[in-house]
């Protein structure tokens, strides 16, 4: 049955499609005022949790953004140096091929000099070796020629010491320059010079009659003479054979340094052109990194041009996407009879924009298999589906957000009275009703970024149904509800807390009264439901690192009914629990609930009447894991005790697995 948690449902479901994922479907409540310690309450602090991680989220992507624009700044500039480098590259290139050719030309040439000098200095080796080979073969001459005029000086020497004169010295002396006039001065006359002169001496000492002494004196002077002649003559050639030795020597001296230098210039000149051989290798690798650095540079300009249009984009449409959820619910009781409940939900969202439109897409529904442990207290099929949608105006300042909600009847309404689950045993108390059209409108003022006063208002349009399965024709036309809500939250980065007062009337509804045990209908009810108001308060603090502490109290009256016999409904709820988170992907949480109703009054499901009020008891245990950016695991167990007053009460368990996963 379609009933006034719906507004309050519909109202988180505004949210991002996780906390909507969270909430599950929007008219699982059979009271209106009852609240699921296993959905409701987490819903609450999901939805503050949310909305605080919107605002980090905006920060991140407006940072982002500017990160992305510095980069492609950067990548800019680098692309710029890149092509500066790639255009230096390619000049380099150029250079080093001319400065490579110019050495390869010069070390041709190079080589060819030194092969010429290599000749030239062969040659003027050859002619320094026969130049000193000429004198080495006249030394022997020059010496025996100086011995002879030593010889004979000394003799001389000897001849006018003893007395002998002079006169005979001055004939030879005449005899001497007569003889070499005759032979002109010829260096290979010089024997002949000898022989003539012995012989004109020999002959005019004779004719003369000189004393022998003299005689014998001249005859050594013109000998000596002769032979002094002779060796200066030789002493002339052999002086002409060392200038020509020397200068044979200096020529291929000067060969050999020629030779020399060639061959240092072919040393440099090859290592010149070692150097420029791996210059240009060098040059061939930076013109590769260069035009390598280049296309990366534009690749990085093309990828940090396509981060920026999607930071951009990610900005402007921040929080958008969709996802779904699906899992497995399972309920287990014991009272004046044991009954277990399993569901299976699914839950789709999709957070979107159709230009500058932004649009909010909801489905929920599932699979329900439920029993009671009475006689007719089974009820399986599917529940009613859920679909919303939702437009957004944000600004900064003034959000307006319109909605429409559709329950679609595709569970079911008529089910026998043992059937329906007691409050706060399972997720579902009944399990359908007719179709329902909910136009909303919420209003967000922010205070400040992390301060928000939000107003909403909606108006829930329900369609009859048949509601009893005994009573196959018994119907109901509950009166349509306006409710109106206020809250203020606070999101801020390690404290976020949330007051919401809530307000609902219910126009006038029409009933047939049906006896379920005889299975007719008796008449008809016309009765109008009293004004819901609810106080919710809730706090979530960070205590340390990894510690967040959570509490909450709800404060919900029910006036009674006007028309039929009914009372006011009180209820009080509290909760305190703790947060630990493991890692960035595991956390657990722990909580305990305290509830206390003191009366029930429904004059459709009168089963749920109990004639008194009841106390609830739970524990809940639960484990968050992110398995991936985008897939989440959700696993809470609850342990409770239900104390009725003046009747029995109830005990059981329950727990769900959800499995979230964005697209």
């Amino acid at each position: 049955m379609m009933r006034k948690a719906l507004q309050r449902r519909n109202a988180l479901l505004r949210s991002a499609a996780v906390c909507a994922l969270c909430l599950g479907a929007m008219a699982d409540d059979a009271l209106a005022a009852s609240h699921d310690t296993l959905h409701d309450v987490p819903g609450y602090f999901s939805y503050m949790s949310n909305v605080e991680a919107e605002i980090r989220s905006y920060h991140a992507a407006v940072n982002a953004l500017a990160q992305v624009k510095t980069d492609l700044e950067n990548a800019r500039a680098n692309l710029a140096e890149a092509r500066a480098a790639t255009e230096d590259a390619a000049k380099n290139i150029v250079l080093v091929g001319q400065n490579l050719r110019a050495a390869e030309d010069h070390l041709a040439a190079v080589r060819t000099a030194l092969s010429v000098a290599e000749e030239a200095s062969a040659a003027r080796t050859a002619e320094a070796i026969a130049a000193q080979q000429a004198e080495a073969d006249y030394a022997p001459q020059v010496y025996a020629q100086r011995a002879q005029v030593n010889a004979l000086s000394a003799q001389e020497s000897r001849l006018t010491d003893t007395g002998t004169g002079s006169a005979a010295g001055s004939r030879r002396a005449e005899v001497v320059a007569r003889v070499l006039s005759e032979v002109g001065y010829e260096q290979n006359r010089i024997m002949d010079a000898q022989i003539m002169v012995e012989a004109a001496l020999a002959g005019g000492s004779v004719g003369v009659g000189v004393e022998g002494g003299t005689t014998q004196i001249d005859a050594i002077s013109a000998q000596l003479t002769a032979a002094q002649a002779a060796l200066d003559a030789v002493e002339v050639h052999f002086d002409a054979l060392t200038a020509a030795r020397e200068m044979a020597e200096d020529a291929e001296r000067d060969a050999r340094e020629l030779v020399a230098e060639y061959q240092q210039e072919l040393t440099a000149s090859t290592a010149d052109l070692t150097q420029l051989q791996s210059d240009r290798v060098e040059a061939e690798n930076y013109d590769r990194e260069a035009r390598a650095w280049a296309s990366e540079a534009a690749r990085d300009e093309v990828t940090a041009q396509k981060q920026l249009a999607q930071s951009e984009h990610a900005l402007k449409y921040l929080g958008e996407g969709k996802g779904y959820q699906t899992g497995l619910e399972y309920y287990a009781w014991h009272g004046d009879h044991a009954g277990h409940q399993l569901y299976l939900p699914f839950s789709y969202f999709a957070r979107t924009h159709a230009g500058r439109t932004k649009l909010d897409y909801g489905l929920s529904t599932g699979y329900v298999k439920s029993d009671t442990g009475y006689e007719n207290g089974s009820v399986s099929g599917w529940t009613d589906t859920q679909l919303s949608v939702t437009l957004r105006n944000e600004k900064k300042v003034n959000r307006v957000n319109y909605g429409f909600a559709l329950n679609v009847p595709t569970g079911q309404s008529r089910f026998a009275r043992y059937a329906v689950v007691p409050e706060g045993l399972a997720r579902f108390t009944d399990f359908g009703a007719g179709w329902q059209y909910i136009p909303s409108i919420e209003v967000v003022h922010l205070i400040t970024e992390r301060d928000h006063l939000t107003g909403r208002l909606s108006y829930a349009m329900r369609s009859g149904y048949d509601y009893a399965k005994e009573v196959p024709s018994a119907h109901v036309s509950p009166g349509n509800i306006f409710s109106q809500e206020v809250e203020y939250l606070h999101a801020g980065e390690k404290r976020q807390y949330m007051v919401q007062l809530y307000h609902s009337s219910t126009e006038h509804s029409e009933q047939d009264a049906a006896d379920t045990d005889n299975g007719t209908i008796t008449g008809k009810n016309h009765y109008r439901d009293g004004d819901e108001w609810e106080l919710r308060f809730f706090h979530n603090q960070q205590i340390s690192k990894k510690n967040e502490l959570q509490f909450y109290t709800i404060y919900a009256l029910t006036e009674a009914a006007s028309g039929i016999t009914s009372q006011s409904v009180a209820r009080q709820y509290y909760g305190l629990g703790v947060r630990h988170r493991i890692s960035d992907k595991l956390t657990w949480q722990l909580m305990a609930h305290y509830a206390h109703v003191n009366n029930t009054s429904d004059p459709l499901r009168t089963a749920l009447n109990t004639g008194g009020g009841f106390s609830r008891r739970s524990l809940v245990a639960g484990v968050e894991w992110k398995i991936t950016e985008r897939r989440n695991f959700t696993f809470q167990a609850e342990r409770y005790v239900r104390r009725d007053e003046g009747g029995f009460g109830y005990n059981g368990w329950g727990f769900i697995l959800w499995y979230q996963e964005s697209l």
